[in-house]
């Protein structure tokens, strides 16, 4: 049964932070568990988690903040689960963090932090709802309230993020697939298929890979490749709905070709898709090759402020997609929802998103791209191009008018096909023009005109070539800084492979590593303000440095007593002032 967790908000009259002396209690406070339980753990909205929890009565949950916040000390460390468990039990600091001032307080078995990711992971399987995008989402848009940071300009990068999963040959993935296969049938059926399986039950599949001898996988593939078709449709009538057998027929389909002499062969090369299983344990892992070296994972795409008024920056957005994904296609997804939270009218982007989706997205967005460089060939510098015109765009995004390098001006008129476009100048101004040889425009034989022929693709490209100049002779590269907002993101994690698999378990742990990564920045933006404030206001004697040490701890509890309530938490008010 869910349960909101508001403990945390109501001082204890005796505890083991209270119990510190004045100096390691100031330092405790002024740690990143200091921000992390105002900036992070106090902001979580619990009931986005309710959905997760029966509405019958029964026993109440553990906290879902804590265990939100545990996933993200967890991500933001780096630790395994031992590790994190242990830092709940025993780490003052973490319990700080966390809410608690007493060692023993809320213990709960590690299974249950188990428990509550399984939920999650299915609870995105079935509906396509990340919860902990969400609440992170909601998470970061409250801190960038409260800190006045300004949303217009954004910068986005993604980058490879390898699953824990094995680099394994296509010959022991096959044998794998018969193995757990062969676990699903019947003890009937086991007899049945007794011998067809017998050369692939003996040890695991790495053993069968090894007694292969050089020069004979090919063969072995085969041989497997028979076996499979005739198992995926003898089978089907008895085991369809079963996932192993569901798992056989993707894994043949994807390996092999029935040709039309009803001969079978397997796929080489480039038949074979990147989006074919890599690993049975990681169903939604793909292959990728980038820059000659292989992926086998997921893409991370990372979207974060970057004003440069802004003290400092914060990720706002989050997404976590196979490596197969396109970045134009992560750009075009998360740009709707962008624009809807924050105040986007600028996206700084590499050359790597520019679709013609995008183009069509920001238009309707009111959204202006800016690249580092655009993906294609580069145009030629003898002659002019549509980049060297100027445009003007109606609300939807089309050109209306052109003008040239000449400075004339001219009214676009529709082509003949769809979003395809004319623009006529007239010849006679067109005779003194110092632009007159490398000129894209023709000139027409029956009217003494030249035109100008283009497409809606064309000025798009053009648009953004011309941003992209404006950007460099700024000197001002904004987007230059979120790659390093990507490494503080994987930083955790070693070579960049996370310690799960699945696509909705790695998009926790690199939500959970953003979301430590914003509290960072927050806490040594508040550390190096209270810095400088310290450093020009005199110092002024306080009851913490009075002849009286011992009791500050209580005079602190007796004044919260009559004191105005406030919704904030208890303990950390002064990063709600």
């Amino acid at each position: 049964m869910y349960r909101k967790n508001t403990k945390h908000l109501q001082l204890a009259l005796i505890s083991n932070v209270n119990d510190l002396p004045e100096k390691q209690h100031r330092r405790l406070k002024q740690s990143w568990a200091g921000t992390f339980y105002p900036e992070l753990f106090c902001r979580i909205d619990e009931s986005i988690f309710e959905v997760l929890y029966s509405g019958m009565p029964s026993r109440p949950n553990v906290p879902v903040n804590v265990l939100v916040g545990l996933e993200t000390l967890k991500a933001g460390f780096g630790w395994s689960d031992e590790e994190m468990h242990d830092a709940f039990l025993f780490d003052l600091q973490v319990r700080y963090a966390l809410g608690y001032h007493t060692i023993g307080e809320g213990e709960f078995d590690l299974r249950t932090v188990y428990n509550f990711r399984s939920r999650v992971a299915q609870h995105m399987q079935k509906t396509g709802e990340n919860l902990f995008e969400k609440a992170f989402e909601q998470i970061a848009d409250e801190q960038v309230q409260a800190y006045e940071l300004k949303t217009g300009k954004l910068r986005m990068d993604s980058t490879q993020i390898a699953s824990n999963i094995r680099n394994t040959t296509r010959l022991r993935l096959l044998v794998e697939v018969l193995q757990r296969t062969y676990r699903i049938l019947s003890e009937v059926d086991q007899e049945h298929y007794a011998n067809e399986f017998a050369p692939y039950l003996k040890g695991n599949a790495g053993q069968y890979v090894y007694r292969v001898k050089a020069g004979e996988g090919e063969q072995h593939l085969l041989q497997i490749g028979e076996l499979m078709h005739k198992l995926v449709g003898e089978l089907a009538a008895t085991y369809a709905n079963e996932h192993a057998y569901q798992i056989l027929k993707r894994v043949f389909e994807e390996h092999f070709v029935v040709t039309e002499e009803a001969q079978l062969r397997t796929k080489q090369g480039e038949e074979l898709s990147a989006n074919s299983l890599q690993s049975l344990d990681d169903e939604q892992a793909s292959y990728r090759r980038k820059r000659g070296k292989d992926y086998i994972g997921y893409v991370g795409n990372i979207t974060e402020t970057c004003d440069p008024e802004n003290d400092f920056q914060l990720i706002v957005k989050v997404q976590v997609e196979p490596n197969t994904t396109d970045d134009a296609k992560m750009l075009d997804e998360a740009l709707p929802q962008l624009k809807e939270r924050t105040d986007l009218d600028e996206m700084h982007t590499d050359g790597g998103y520019n679709s013609s989706d995008v183009d069509d997205t920001c238009d309707k967005q009111e959204v202006a791209q800016v690249q580092t460089a655009i993906r294609g060939a580069k145009p030629s510098s003898e002659i002019l191009g549509v980049k060297d015109f100027q445009w003007e765009m109606d609300a939807d995004g089309h050109p209306q008018y052109v003008i040239c390098p000449h400075d004339l001006s001219t009214p676009v008129t529709p082509g003949s096909k769809l979003e395809r476009y004319l623009a006529h100048f007239n010849s006679s101004d067109c005779d003194n023009c110092p632009f007159s040889d490398k000129c894209p425009t023709q000139a027409l034989k029956r009217n003494p005109q030249r035109v100008l022929r283009f497409s809606q693709q064309q000025v798009n490209v053009a648009r953004r070539r011309q941003r992209t100049a404006q950007a460099r002779a700024s000197g001002q590269n904004l987007r230059a800084a979120v790659e390093a907002t990507v490494r503080s993101v994987k930083h955790p994690f070693r070579n960049g492979k996370v310690p799960v698999r699945g696509q909705p378990r790695v998009s926790m742990v690199v939500i959970g590593s953003a979301a430590m990564s914003n509290v960072r920045r927050i806490w040594r933006y508040l550390s190096a303000k209270k810095t400088q404030e310290s450093k020009q206001k005199p110092q002024v004697l306080s009851s913490e440095n009075s002849v009286f040490p011992f009791l500050s701890h209580w005079t602190r509890f007796f004044l919260s007593l009559f004191a105005p309530q406030r919704q904030t938490c208890a303990f950390g008010t002064e990063f709600f002032q």
